[in-house]
Protein backbone atom coordinates (compact mmCIF):
# COMPACT_ATOMS: atom_id res chain seq x y z
CA UNK A 1 0.00 0.00 0.00
CA UNK A 2 1.25 3.48 -0.86
CA UNK A 3 2.44 5.84 1.86
CA UNK A 4 2.07 9.60 2.13
CA UNK A 5 3.78 12.06 4.48
CA UNK A 6 1.27 13.54 6.95
CA UNK A 7 0.87 15.69 10.06
CA UNK A 8 -1.89 17.25 12.16
CA UNK A 9 -1.86 20.96 12.95
CA UNK A 10 -3.88 23.89 14.19
CA UNK A 11 -4.51 26.38 11.39
CA UNK A 12 -3.64 30.04 11.99
CA UNK A 13 -5.76 33.03 10.94
CA UNK A 14 -4.49 35.17 8.06
CA UNK A 15 -3.90 38.23 10.26
CA UNK A 16 -1.50 36.22 12.44
CA UNK A 17 0.30 34.85 9.37
CA UNK A 18 0.68 38.46 8.19
CA UNK A 19 2.20 39.48 11.55
CA UNK A 20 4.59 36.50 11.38
CA UNK A 21 5.59 37.47 7.81
CA UNK A 22 6.36 41.01 9.01
CA UNK A 23 8.53 39.62 11.82
CA UNK A 24 10.33 37.36 9.34
CA UNK A 25 10.97 40.37 7.08
CA UNK A 26 12.47 42.32 10.02
CA UNK A 27 14.74 39.40 10.88
CA UNK A 28 15.65 38.69 7.23
CA UNK A 29 16.89 42.27 6.86
CA UNK A 30 19.43 41.61 9.63
CA UNK A 31 20.63 38.06 8.90
CA UNK A 32 20.97 35.77 5.91
CA UNK A 33 21.71 32.54 7.76
CA UNK A 34 18.10 31.32 7.96
CA UNK A 35 15.89 29.49 5.44
CA UNK A 36 12.53 31.05 6.24
CA UNK A 37 9.29 29.08 6.23
CA UNK A 38 6.76 30.55 3.80
CA UNK A 39 4.21 32.44 5.94
CA UNK A 40 1.33 30.50 4.40
CA UNK A 41 2.97 27.27 5.64
CA UNK A 42 3.30 28.36 9.27
CA UNK A 43 1.04 26.33 11.56
CA UNK A 44 1.05 24.78 15.02
CA UNK A 45 2.00 21.13 14.56
CA UNK A 46 0.16 18.91 17.03
CA UNK A 47 1.54 15.62 15.73
CA UNK A 48 3.91 14.78 12.89
CA UNK A 49 2.86 11.35 11.62
CA UNK A 50 5.49 10.92 8.92
CA UNK A 51 4.99 8.26 6.27
CA UNK A 52 1.41 7.09 6.65
CA UNK A 53 -0.23 4.20 4.84
CA UNK A 54 -3.09 5.52 2.72
CA UNK A 55 -5.36 2.97 4.41
CA UNK A 56 -4.85 4.82 7.71
CA UNK A 57 -6.00 8.21 6.41
CA UNK A 58 -9.68 7.58 7.18
CA UNK A 59 -9.07 6.10 10.66
CA UNK A 60 -6.83 9.05 11.57
CA UNK A 61 -9.43 11.52 10.25
CA UNK A 62 -12.11 9.76 12.33
CA UNK A 63 -9.96 9.93 15.47
CA UNK A 64 -9.33 13.63 14.89
CA UNK A 65 -13.04 14.32 14.30
CA UNK A 66 -14.07 12.44 17.43
CA UNK A 67 -11.52 14.22 19.62
CA UNK A 68 -12.34 17.65 18.17
CA UNK A 69 -15.99 17.25 19.20
CA UNK A 70 -14.88 17.34 22.85
CA UNK A 71 -12.63 20.41 22.51
CA UNK A 72 -13.93 23.94 22.91
CA UNK A 73 -12.13 26.58 20.82
CA UNK A 74 -9.56 28.39 22.95
CA UNK A 75 -7.41 31.51 22.76
CA UNK A 76 -3.65 31.30 22.78
CA UNK A 77 -1.01 34.02 22.95
CA UNK A 78 1.79 34.23 20.37
CA UNK A 79 4.94 35.87 21.69
CA UNK A 80 8.67 35.57 22.13
CA UNK A 81 11.37 34.57 19.67
CA UNK A 82 13.43 31.51 20.57
CA UNK A 83 15.52 28.70 19.10
CA UNK A 84 15.93 24.95 19.32
CA UNK A 85 18.05 23.55 20.83
CA UNK A 86 19.03 26.99 22.27
CA UNK A 87 19.98 30.51 21.17
CA UNK A 88 23.74 29.78 21.26
CA UNK A 89 23.44 26.86 18.82
CA UNK A 90 20.24 27.64 16.93
CA UNK A 91 18.92 25.11 14.43
CA UNK A 92 15.25 26.17 14.38
CA UNK A 93 13.93 29.71 14.95
CA UNK A 94 10.45 29.87 16.46
CA UNK A 95 7.82 32.05 18.08
CA UNK A 96 6.44 30.73 21.34
CA UNK A 97 3.05 30.40 22.95
CA UNK A 98 3.47 31.58 26.55
CA UNK A 99 0.77 31.56 29.18
CA UNK A 100 -1.79 28.95 30.14
CA UNK A 101 -1.83 26.24 27.48
CA UNK A 102 -3.97 23.76 29.41
CA UNK A 103 -6.58 23.16 26.68
CA UNK A 104 -3.94 22.91 23.95
CA UNK A 105 -1.75 20.52 25.94
CA UNK A 106 -4.73 18.35 26.87
CA UNK A 107 -5.94 18.15 23.24
CA UNK A 108 -2.45 17.28 22.00
CA UNK A 109 -2.05 14.55 24.64
CA UNK A 110 -5.44 13.04 23.78
CA UNK A 111 -4.44 13.06 20.12
CA UNK A 112 -1.07 11.45 20.91
CA UNK A 113 -2.76 8.71 22.99
CA UNK A 114 -5.51 7.99 20.44
CA UNK A 115 -3.07 7.76 17.53
CA UNK A 116 -0.89 5.31 19.46
CA UNK A 117 -3.84 2.89 19.28
CA UNK A 118 -3.60 2.80 15.47
CA UNK A 119 0.16 2.34 15.39
CA UNK A 120 1.74 5.81 15.57
CA UNK A 121 4.57 5.93 18.10
CA UNK A 122 4.24 8.44 20.90
CA UNK A 123 6.69 11.31 20.77
CA UNK A 124 9.53 10.85 23.24
CA UNK A 125 10.04 14.60 23.77
CA UNK A 126 7.41 16.57 25.64
CA UNK A 127 5.17 18.75 23.49
CA UNK A 128 6.46 22.32 23.23
CA UNK A 129 3.92 24.54 21.42
CA UNK A 130 5.68 26.83 18.93
CA UNK A 131 5.47 28.22 15.40
CA UNK A 132 8.56 27.49 13.29
CA UNK A 133 9.71 30.61 11.43
CA UNK A 134 12.86 29.17 9.86
CA UNK A 135 15.76 26.74 9.92
CA UNK A 136 19.32 27.93 10.41
CA UNK A 137 21.77 27.32 7.56
CA UNK A 138 25.28 26.17 8.29
CA UNK A 139 27.94 28.87 8.33
CA UNK A 140 28.47 32.23 9.90
CA UNK A 141 25.92 34.68 11.18
CA UNK A 142 24.88 32.74 14.27
CA UNK A 143 26.22 35.41 16.63
CA UNK A 144 23.92 37.99 15.01
CA UNK A 145 21.07 35.49 15.27
CA UNK A 146 21.73 35.02 18.98
CA UNK A 147 21.52 38.80 19.44
CA UNK A 148 18.27 38.97 17.44
CA UNK A 149 16.71 36.22 19.56
CA UNK A 150 17.64 38.20 22.68
CA UNK A 151 16.21 41.42 21.18
CA UNK A 152 12.91 39.79 20.16
CA UNK A 153 12.52 37.34 23.06
CA UNK A 154 9.53 39.31 24.40
CA UNK A 155 7.98 40.34 21.06
CA UNK A 156 4.19 40.04 21.39
CA UNK A 157 2.31 39.16 18.21
CA UNK A 158 -1.10 39.00 19.89
CA UNK A 159 -3.35 36.01 20.27
CA UNK A 160 -5.74 33.96 18.23
CA UNK A 161 -8.73 31.69 18.67
CA UNK A 162 -7.65 28.12 18.00
CA UNK A 163 -10.76 26.70 16.39
CA UNK A 164 -9.65 24.67 13.35
CA UNK A 165 -7.47 21.59 13.16
CA UNK A 166 -6.23 20.14 9.87
CA UNK A 167 -4.96 16.70 8.88
CA UNK A 168 -2.36 17.61 6.23
CA UNK A 169 -0.57 15.76 3.48
CA UNK A 170 2.94 17.07 2.86
CA UNK A 171 4.63 16.50 -0.51
CA UNK A 172 8.29 17.46 -0.66
CA UNK A 173 9.54 19.28 -3.78
CA UNK A 174 12.83 21.03 -4.62
CA UNK A 175 11.04 24.39 -4.19
CA UNK A 176 9.76 23.39 -0.74
CA UNK A 177 6.89 21.40 0.71
CA UNK A 178 3.36 21.52 -0.66
CA UNK A 179 0.67 21.02 1.95
CA UNK A 180 -2.83 19.86 1.12
CA UNK A 181 -5.66 19.33 3.60
CA UNK A 182 -6.91 15.76 3.85
CA UNK A 183 -9.49 16.73 6.49
CA UNK A 184 -10.37 20.08 8.11
CA UNK A 185 -12.25 19.96 11.40
CA UNK A 186 -13.73 22.75 13.50
CA UNK A 187 -13.32 22.46 17.26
Amino acid sequence: MAKIRTFIALELPQELKKALAELQAELRSRTDCVRWVKPEHIHLTLKFLGLTEEGLVEPVARILSNLAQGVTPFRTQIAGLGAFPNSRSPKVIWVGMPGDQGNLLQFQKQLEDALAHVGFAKEKRSFSPHLTLGRVKEGKGKRVLEQLIETYKSKDLGNFAADTTVFFRSDLHPTGPVYSALKTIKL
